[in-house]
């Protein structure tokens, strides 16, 4: 119990037969491991932000323009960072299949057209 690993959330003893999750070089309780706006318990593989040193928010409840510690590691480590995924519509697939089968390659006006037509981002169209 003294020298034993600790959940970085409730400071708890952690036993060997403890479920556990890890963030950087913390671990913490299945329980433990929530997400400090909602209370939504994290799963591995989730995107989040890191607050302070043991509290996350949610990537799904936080602001897009926040700089994150994990974009820092992911970019140190020479990985490629991608964006969140956009869902296409199907009014807005409509759009997009009807500009594109009349000009395969639009100019910059027309695609920006589009991205005012169909609320999405620029660089979702040109993509």
């Amino acid at each position: 119990r003294r020298f034993g690993t600790k959940c970085a959330g409730c400071s708890q003893g952690i036993s060997p037969s403890d479920l556990v999750r890890k963030a950087r070089n913390k671990v913490f309780h299945l329980n433990c491991f929530t997400c400090m706006v909602c209370n939504k318990q994290l799963s591995t593989g989730e995107e989040l932000y890191i607050i302070d040193e043991n509290k996350f928010t949610d990537n799904s409840t936080s602001s897009d323009k926040e700089t994150t510690n994990n974009e820092n590691e992911e970019q140190n480590s020479g990985t490629k960072r991608r964006g969140p995924r956009t869902t296409i519509k199907a009014k807005q697939l409509e759009t997009l299949k009807a500009a594109f089968a009349a000009t395969p390659k639009p100019t910059r006006h027309i695609r920006e057209q589009l991205a005012q037509e169909t609320g999405l981002n620029m660089r979702v169209i040109q993509v």
